[in-house]
């Protein structure tokens, strides 16, 4: 249930966001000049460049997490396994410490 209001409101929100973001030039095309027509569509250009690149980078840091947890996890099973093998057969008072 939380994830579907969460996909609605983000949903809407895109919606209301493009539909802003398509009808704003459109508004002003009467009232800017050609310079501050090619201004606003360079900032425009940058703020898109600006979302793109913020969820590109927390993609990235998100894949790198995972990365680094996964090699963790790798070097603890194989630091495991050494010790293991180092405790094999050493036995204590008729106790056998690798079983």
């Amino acid at each position: 249930m939380k994830k579907l209001l969460s996909t609605l409101i983000i949903s809407t929100a895109a919606i209301f966001v493009g539909y802003w973001a398509m009808a704003l030039p459109f508004h002003l095309f009467d009232t800017l000049t050609g310079i501050q027509m090619r201004t606003l569509f360079v900032f425009e250009i940058l703020i898109y460049f600006l979302i793109f690149s913020a969820f590109f980078i927390i993609k990235e840091a998100k894949a790198e997490r995972k990365e680094k947890c996964r090699r963790l996890k790798e070097k603890q099973i194989r630091r495991r396994a050494q010790r293991a093998d180092e405790l094999k057969g050493i036995s204590i008072m008729d106790f056998d410490t690798a079983a």
